[in-house]
């Protein structure tokens, strides 16, 4: 591998408005690659503001840059115009880009490779970039609406045709096959294993724990799991238990509603957002983690539980059945209150049978130094080529 290896990445998500964990993973990523030591990272950032936020944009800062563990996010503002045309949006979305990529190049020298998360609008623009001042490009797909909208197909047949693309699940890289006849490998999110890799001290109390982690967003179906919990606590199949929510967001109201309505507030308890390292100390306590969400193109909680040695319910939402199966897991029907009542009662008799050992090395396939490594070899099959 070329020594000194210059590497920007650009991603269309960032946790920086009122959603603190959209996009964290690249963060993540960022700091993994930087601790390597085998290449300057760096991250390239379009913040754009919303047409509601109209009267005090000409007032906000339009360049800003935040220094990170390792590495220094350039972030730069522009009004978003998606609401009135995405076309257009995704083209002048480009052109700013160009630009801040230009002013960051006059400071930090001429990254060796783009890796862009998103086909659009971070992979299009990024492509773009790379075309024309001769860069090659990674973009990592994180979600199939880029390739499914008929107004973003444009776009990501672009990025198709002038990066490598690469997909954080198998379910995302069989669909962009099957569907849209792009070819791409696999690059999946990174968990930081280590960080969850705490010796566990459950309470020899008769109490089942339960834990759930997650954004609290549309989607995430929080309450299906108070509604399955609800069935087996009226038919008396799980004993007594505690189920905690870890997480916050626009959904969270919504929640706490449905386990008034269900009468389960003395069993769901509700803790806001946490640190990773306080969702650590949780997880050393827990039982089972459940992720009941209708759609998730990877699943990184579930990773950090295996990661901790807490084996998983999970609804088959199609990104977490890259590395979920009977051994670690319990798999059933999103949506579906009863079939998740019984995956739950089904890992609550299958309680004390786990090897932690086993659950954590299937976490190890996806911690820092895997994916940092395979990163660094797609990094390396651009520059040959």
């Amino acid at each position: 591998m070329k020594e000194n290896l210059h590497v920007l990445v650009i991603p269309t998500w960032y946790p920086n408005g009122r959603d603190k964990l959209i996009g964290i993973y690249h963060k993540t990523f960022c700091k993994v690659l930087a601790e390597t030591g085998k290449a300057k990272v760096n991250m390239l950032y379009i913040d754009r503001v919303g047409i509601k936020q109209l009267p005090q944009y000409p007032f906000m800062k339009k360049r800003y840059e935040e220094k990170c563990e390792g590495y220094t996010v350039y972030a730069h503002k522009m009004l978003s115009r998606v609401k009135v045309s995405f076309k257009w949006q995704t083209k002048v979305y480009a052109k700013v880009m160009e630009k801040a990529f230009r002013e960051y190049v006059k400071k930090e020298g001429k990254p060796d490779v783009l890796h862009a998360h998103v086909a659009v609008p971070a992979g299009y623009a990024a492509a773009r970039i790379g075309k024309k001042y001769g860069i090659p490009v990674l973009v990592t797909e994180h979600a199939y609406s880029p390739w499914a909208k008929p107004e973003g197909k444009e776009f990501s047949r672009f990025v198709a045709q002038n990066a490598k693309v690469t997909c954080v699940s198998t379910y995302l890289q069989n669909m962009l096959r099957e569907k849209y006849g792009t070819e791409s490998e696999l690059l999946y999110n990174v968990v930081d294993t280590a960080a969850f890799e705490k010796p566990r001290a459950l309470q020899n109390d008769g109490v089942y724990r339960l834990l759930t982690v997650s954004a609290l967003r549309p989607g995430k179906c929080v309450d299906d799991t108070i509604k399955a919990l609800k069935l087996l606590r009226d038919r008396g199949e799980i004993g007594n238990f505690e189920f905690t929510v870890i997480g916050d967001g626009q959904t969270e109201a919504f929640y706490k509603q449905a386990a008034i309505d269900l009468q389960m507030t003395d069993c769901v308890k509700f803790v806001g957002r946490k640190t990773p390292a306080e969702a650590a100390e949780y997880l050393t306590h827990t039982d089972t983690l459940v992720l009941a969400s209708n759609f998730e193109t990877f699943g990184i909680p579930a990773l950090e539980a295996l990661a901790a040695g807490v084996p998983v319910v999970c609804t088959r939402c199609y990104g977490p059945e890259t590395f979920l199966d009977n051994t670690c897991a319990e798999m059933c029907e999103f949506e579906n209150p009863e079939d998740l009542a019984r995956a739950i009662k089904a890992m609550y008799e299958r309680k004390g049978t786990f090897d932690e050992d086993a659950l954590r090395a299937v976490a190890k396939n996806f911690g820092s130094e895997a994916i940092a490594n395979r990163a660094f070899a797609l990094y390396e099959e651009l520059l040959q080529k």
